[in-house]
Parts: C-alpha cells; structure tokens; sequence
C-alpha cells in the first residue's frame, strides 16, 4: 500500500477502509436486495494530503450513459439528451456537474456480443447525502425508461474536493 505524506500508513489504511465500506454501501451491492445504502452522511477526517489543500471529503459520481437506442439503434439526438440533462439531472444536481462526450463498449448481457455506441459521461462530485440513492437511481430509472436501455452506468468513488 502507497502512503503519501506520512512516515506512517496506519492513519491512511483506516481512512481508506472506512472509505471502502461507504464504497461498498454505495457501490453495485446497495442495489442488492437486503442492502441498503448508508444513512451516515459524515465522511471519516481526510488524509493529510487532503486538508493541505484546503479539501472537504466528497463523492466523486460517474455516471455512463449509451446514446443508441437498443431496439432500433437509433442515436439519441442532442435535443433530447439536454431535455434529459435539464428535466432530470440538473434539478437533482444544482450545483455542477461535468458532461463529456466518449465512445462506449459494452457486453451484451443475453448474445455475449461486444457492442460500441457514443456515448455521454456525466461527472458529479458532491457531498454524502441522505437522498443521494434516490436521486442517482431517478436519473437512472428515466434514461432507460425514456429510451429503452438496458442499464445506465454508476461509478461512486470517495474522495476530497476543494472548489
């Protein structure tokens, strides 16, 4: 394990494991039915490297969107991807947010097949919250319903973040 900024990486591993459960509380197995996400909203103290900057602990949210339609592959136009942006994500995420543009690969689940689409990334980075599940699977839950995907990516990662 690397240790940055310290002659000891004892303080670092019990920052990291504390991180870790949250990872796991809001990763892929707070989906899992007997799971639930975290209610405790307090992010254990940062490293030392963290609060040097000035940093406050955070969530950094990834979230991966695929820009054909899976029925009929047609692509998701720019009109109705800022009408998603503005209906959906933007009221759940006032703050900020980054949209990049990337080219997707997936795995069909059902033919095994490799697939490629365009695709959009957005990039949030806010602090722990209460409603912060319901918020992620609403956006979610309407970009596969509007437009019949398969899955919608989520990348939840601790992290520390000075604006």
């Amino acid at each position: 394990m690397t240790t940055v900024g310290t002659s000891s990486s004892r303080p670092i591993r019990a920052w990291r494991g504390r991180f870790l459960t949250l990872l796991a509380l809001l990763g892929g197995l707070a989906t899992q039915p007997g799971l639930a996400w975290a209610t405790d909203t307090a992010l254990p103290t940062p490293p030392a490297q963290c609060m040097g900057l000035q940093a406050e602990p955070q969530l950094e949210i990834t979230l991966m969107f695929g820009m054909r339609r899976p029925n009929d592959g047609r692509r998701i136009n720019r009109h109705e991807w800022n009408a998603f942006m503005r209906e959906v994500v933007t009221p759940r995420f006032p703050a900020g947010l980054t949209v990049l543009r990337g080219d997707g690969q997936w795995q069909n689940r059902t033919s095994g097949q490799i697939g490629r689409e365009p695709s959009r990334i957005v990039w949030i980075v806010t602090p722990p919250a209460p409603d912060l599940q319901t918020r992620l699977e609403t956006i979610r839950q309407t970009y596969r319903t509007r437009f019949a995907q398969q899955s919608v990516g989520l990348v939840v990662t601790a992290s520390c973040a000075a604006f």
